[in-house]
Parts: structure tokens; sequence; C-alpha cells
């Protein structure tokens, strides 16, 4: 619950820091002039930019919850040492290959990337998961 008031709140955030410089923009859109323009139409690029950031991160964060619902760890699960049930797990992916398209799979490799904390081979393995999960 603590996380879903906390993305609430980021997102709530966002919105505001959106709102002040959409009001900024405004501003420089009425001043007129080229560089009134120019700068409005930067502000409106930042603007959108981070509309899409923020939308692309709720819902990476929303299916990966979908996902953490649903996922049991499988019984050949190691607990208690992260670099043992990494290498289970990326051995699975590499040696099976229906687990290529197995959500469940690369979840369990994204778990265990979390656990050791590499968080750009997580998000890599939670995208897998979550592509797979949509097949």
């Amino acid at each position: 619950m603590g996380q879903k008031l906390f993305v609430t709140a980021l997102v709530l955030i966002t919105a505001a820091y959106c709102w002040g410089l959409g009001w900024i923009a405004w501003g420089f859109l009425r001043a007129g002039g080229v560089v009134g323009y120019g700068l409005a139409l930067g502000i409106v690029v930042l603007l959108a930019l981070t509309v899409w950031v923020t939308w692309r991160e709720v819902l990476f964060g929303l299916a990966a919850g979908r996902l953490a619902a649903r996922y049991s760890p499988p019984a050949s699960a190691i607990e208690g040492d992260a670099r043992a049930e990494f290498e289970a797990a990326r051995t699975e992916i590499q040696d099976t290959p229906e687990a290529e398209t197995e959500w469940r799979a690369w979840f369990r490799l994204a778990l265990a990337y979390d656990a050791l904390r590499d968080r750009k081979g997580a998000r890599m393995a939670t995208r897998r998961a979550i592509a797979a999960q949509k097949r």
C-alpha cells in the first residue's frame, strides 16, 4: 500500500510540475516574438517528454506488479544465496528452449538480478517477462 501511495504522490507532483511549466509556456507564448515562441516550444517539448516518460514508467510498474501477483517461485529456487539463484535462473533460460518464451523464467531472472542489486539487468529481464506474458 505504501508503494501505491508513493507512486500516486510522484504522479501528482509530476502533474503539478507540468501545470507549472504549461503556465510558463503560456506566458512565453503571450509575450510573443521569436525568442518567446522558441522558449514556449522548448517547454512544450519538455512537457511532452515528461508526460511520456511518466506514462511509460507507470505502465511498466503496473505490468510488473501484475506479474509479481501471479508469480510463485519454483521448487528449484535457491533461497538465501542470491548468486546461486541467479546462476540457476540464467542457466534455466539458456539451457531450456521453451524457457525463452516463458514469462515465469524471465521474472525469476529479474528477481535474481534484483537480489544482486543489478537494477539494469532486472529491468531488462522484467521487460522480457512482460513481453513473453503478452504472447
